[in-house]
């Protein structure tokens, strides 16, 4: 994390807007965790949830899972600029943007900004709460099948 982050802390407030929900394609990974939570969420088995909403990926490790895209390369789980899983999105999901490589530097930081209207906003994220964000991040790794 770079060192005004660490020590101040960042101006991020979260407007809601579905935009990191959408408009790119890309993987949204989901841990062990993720899985278990969001299939009990939708009172379905993990199989069911796996088969249902999200794509094997084949990665170094092994075959990940990511959720399903909408045509648009939305979330599956997008309605409107809502999550319809809110309580139970995936770690990514809640920790964005206090991602590792969104954090490296200022520069990443501001590059982010371009796409989410919440950097840079009106709220001030203290540097504790950035910092619990990296850790759950990182307690969470991506699940791979079979390990």
């Amino acid at each position: 994390m770079f060192e005004s982050a660490e020590k101040q802390g960042l101006r991020f407030k979260c407007t809601q807007c579905g935009e990191c929900c959408r408009g790119s394609p890309g993987y949204v990974w989901l841990s062990q965790n993720d899985i278990i939570a969001i299939a009990g969420h939708l009172n379905i088995s993990e199989e069911s949830f796996l088969e249902t909403y999200c794509i094997p990926v084949s990665t170094q490790y092994g075959i990940s899972y990511s959720l399903k895209e909408k045509e648009g390369f939305a979330c599956i789980f997008l309605e409107a600029s809502s999550c319809s899983i809110y309580p139970v999105r995936p770690v990514q999901c809640r920790t964005y943007p206090f991602w590792d490589d969104i954090l490296k530097d200022e520069k990443s930081w501001n590059e982010e900004a371009h796409w989410c209207p919440g950097i840079q906003g009106e709220g001030n994220v203290a540097p504790e709460i950035i910092k619990d964000a990296i850790v759950q991040g990182r307690l969470n790794p991506v699940w791979v099948k079979g390990k």
